[in-house]
């Protein structure tokens, strides 16, 4: 059986308000928290925040 997921970006009505709150669980979280960002915006600040300590354990060697 596959599963499809769908992220579904919501706009307001009167077009000053940012994308809808939405339930996320992140890798480590015991419980699902209301975002802003999207999963793939948090998934790309959580790379490159591993690409920092990759980059910080390099140069304290």
């Amino acid at each position: 059986m596959q599963f499809e997921h769908r992220e579904v970006e919501k706009a307001s009505s009167d077009g000053r308000r940012g994308p809808a709150e939405r339930m996320i669980k992140l890798p480590g979280d015991k419980k699902h928290e209301k975002r802003s960002k999207s999963a793939k915006e948090i998934a790309l600040q959580i790379s490159l925040d591993n690409v920092d300590k990759q980059i910080e354990a390099l140069k304290n060697g």
